[in-house]
């Protein structure tokens, strides 16, 4: 498998035994996270290492947009009213979902005194990720991953179509 980024995978991490950084100089951290329990190592270790290092630290959080793409689609939303009910609540669900992520994240990185920025955006999270760290100059991009199941295994996670496309290291936490 080839990949655009220097890929690196840690399995064991632990925030009380920061990771040292070896493969080279570290100015511009952008953690990507979702919020879900398997972001939680990477969320924890991009916060040491920007504490550690002294270093300001982005987070992105991409609403995927493919339950748009999905209601707009199907026959099972087939009235109006249906499809438009149903977008008001993914959008309530999301709103409230990222409200609660940034919530946490910015209470643990202002009682470790850390420079942060928070960027929400939408689409498709490997893209935007991707995107969003080359225009922006980041060398680190933390992530999370599960275990694949089902499809996954087929098409790919999240973490790994990043890893495979980004133009900085990319560090992916199981």
């Amino acid at each position: 498998m080839q990949y655009a980024s220097d890929l690196i995978f840690m399995r064991d991490y632990h925030p009380d035994n920061p990771f040292f950084i070896l493969w080279g100089f570290v100015q511009r951290i952008l953690l990507a996270t979702n919020g879900k329990e398997s972001a939680k190592k990477a969320e924890d270790y991009a916060i040491n290492l920007a504490a550690e290092k002294k270093l300001p630290l982005a987070i992105i959080y991409v609403r995927d947009s493919i339950w748009r793409r999905f209601s707009e689609e199907v026959d099972w939303l087939s009235t109006h009213r249906a499809r438009k009910d149903f977008q008001k609540y993914m959008e309530e669900y999301t709103d409230a979902e990222e409200k609660a992520l940034f919530s946490r994240l910015e209470k643990a990185l202002t009682e470790k005194g850390i420079d942060f920025e928070m960027v929400a955006l939408s689409g498709n999270p490997a893209d935007e990720i991707v995107k969003y760290a080359d225009d922006n100059g980041f060398d680190l991009i933390v992530i999370g991953e599960k275990e694949k199941k089902g499809f996954a295994k087929i098409f790919g996670t999240t973490s790994s179509k990043i890893a495979k496309r980004a133009g900085c290291k990319v560090m992916v936490l199981k």
